[in-house]
């Protein structure tokens, strides 16, 4: 991310975070639009800082406030009248109206972890925002102000910030529409959104600090992401005081024309784009009748989008060869997190190992063991799995110490270059299934974060790492492994415990030129 980047997508969070356009659906739809390639170890770390910048914008500019809500608060617990002065009530409220939306992103966090993915999926959600601000100018009385305030109001606006946990599902856009929706004025129902804000944000942006503080190298890329912090403070700040301002005469209207525009333009780019990456496949492939049994022979039906994880990288010349071997058939692949469990609306999605609670239709393709890799040049041929763990724990400072702990494990000696150096271990994104895999078998559900590393966003990125430096390890999956590294024999581990299968899942059983596609992609996991 460069800082440029860094600067517009930090206005564009301080914007639209309090604007009811939907933050979210723009810091997703921003870099899909003009094509950026943001590098995925810093995508996370970014939405978490510019999110914190936004949350003290909110907590600076309500600090009096909050200083009153408090302080009635807790007096009314030590007189044990807890609901007796209004500003008292109001903690209260804003307790309550903070519970529906806790337990939906409880219940639904996989769901919404897909959706962030998914450019197109984000626009139909903020033609949801621009229909429920029109919704709020229409039927809505306008008559009370925030004293009027009951705690069934209060539960009614925190369901409306519930539904917002999807990309494109502005938050203050659907709350200010639940407070509307109870007939409270705009100002009002502005001013109870962006107090009832903080404590969902205060708990989210908690939560996901932990997480933050455990990427590693974050000092590398962190002086670029803070930059993004402090813009989206400033402009944060600044349009909460405009659209106050805003409401007090002005319509919602103008916002939700915008959302509404907004997403028909990313829906009309990404079709054209779909149009513009598929090509006529040539029909040269014969169907294996033994294979064909697992995958039905129905009326031939096109399938544009192929999901995979990170994982199934090493993939994308088998699946381009396969696509061009099936007659009537193209793809448009989608690169999306190993913690999508569920393929998008006509799409196959491809990934390494069963997701939890499978209903869709699946389809193996083949099974894949991971294996821990080197440098070819490393005279290293076998760790076991508590070396493995020492390594990525940065226990062992150096390749002579880990030569010194097990002789036997290398081919030959070290030579004194390698053996001063430090074994770099090399681990993917959280979330992905080959992370996930090494986590709870080799590591035994210790975190890796505890290392000094470099995260990886790929099989090939892994391949690329280890092969570069005699120095790397890292692990792949079996059918990633070429040339360029070597597999390390691992020892004291179950292989069983390090094998998955190759999943195709979709809605539907798959037909036609699907079936013959993924008959052929079985075709080449199986020679």
């Amino acid at each position: 991310m460069t800082l440029l980047q860094s600067i517009i997508l930090g206005i564009i969070q301080g914007l639209t975070e309090f604007l009811p356009i939907s933050s979210s659906a723009h810091l997703v739809l921003v870099p899909y639009i003009f094509n950026w390639n943001l590098p995925e170890s810093q995508i996370f770390p970014f939405d978490v800082l510019v999110q914190i910048g936004t949350l003290v914008a909110v907590i600076i500019y309500f600090w009096k406030d909050l200083i009153i809500i408090l302080k009635a608060f807790f007096r009314g617990l030590v007189e044990r009248k807890p609901f007796d002065e209004p500003n008292a009530r109001l903690g209260w409220y804003l307790i309550l109206a903070t519970i529906p939306a806790g337990l939906a992103g409880v219940l639904l966090k996989s769901k919404v972890e897909a959706a962030f993915n998914n450019p197109r999926l984000t626009a139909y959600f903020l033609i949801i925002t621009a229909v429920m601000l029109l919704a709020a100018e229409f039927f809505s009385r306008r008559s009370r102000s925030l004293v009027d305030l009951k705690w069934y109001d209060a539960l009614w606006i925190g369901i409306f910030q519930a539904i917002s946990i999807f990309p494109g599902v502005s938050r203050s856009g659907s709350t200010i529409t639940g407070g509307m929706t109870r007939h409270f004025d705009r100002p009002s129902a502005a001013r109870f959104s962006f107090l009832m804000s903080i404590p969902v944000m205060i708990a989210a942006g908690g939560m996901s600090l932990l997480d933050l503080l455990e990427v590693p190298d974050l000092g590398a890329f962190l002086p670029v992401l803070a930059i993004g912090f402090i813009a989206a403070l400033l402009v944060g700040y600044l349009s909460i005081h405009w659209l106050l301002s805003f409401l007090k005469k002005r319509s919602l209207v103008y916002f939700s024309a915008y959302c509404a525009l907004l997403a028909i333009t990313v829906i009309i780019i990404g079709n054209v784009r779909s149009e513009t990456n598929q090509s006529p496949a040539v029909f040269t492939s014969t169907q294996t009748q033994s294979l064909a049994a697992n995958i039905t022979e129905l009326p031939q039906a096109s399938v544009t989008n192929i999901e995979y994880t990170a994982s199934l990288d090493w993939m994308l010349p088998a699946m381009t060869s396969c696509a061009n071997a099936t007659k009537d058939f193209s793809i448009v692949t989608h690169l999306v997190p190993g913690s999508q469990f569920t393929p998008s609306e006509g799409a196959i999605l491809l990934r390494w190992g069963e997701p939890p609670n499978l209903i869709e239709y699946s389809t193996q393709l083949g099974i894949n063991q991971l294996k821990v890799v080197v440098n070819p040049s490393n005279p290293v041929d076998s760790l076991s799995s508590d070396l493995i763990r020492q390594i990525s724990h940065k226990e062992l400072s150096s390749w002579s110490e880990v030569y010194q702990n097990c002789p036997d494990c290398f081919a030959s000696n070290l030579g004194t270059e390698l053996g001063a150096t430090s074994p770099g271990f090399n681990f993917y994104l959280v979330g992905e299934e080959i992370q996930d895999l090494f986590d709870r078998v080799l590591m035994a559900n210790a975190p890796v974060s505890r290392a000094s590393s470099t995260l990886i966003p790929s099989t090939l990125s892994m391949r690329d790492a280890v092969s570069n430096s005699p120095s790397q390890i890292g692990f792949l999956p079996s059918g990633a492994i070429d040339t360029t590294v070597k597999p390390v024999t691992i020892t004291g581990i179950e292989e069983d415990s390090l094998t998955l299968p190759i999943l195709a899942i979709s809605k539907e059983k798959p037909q036609g030129s699907t079936a013959e596609w993924l008959i052929c992609l079985q075709q080449s996991l199986n020679p």
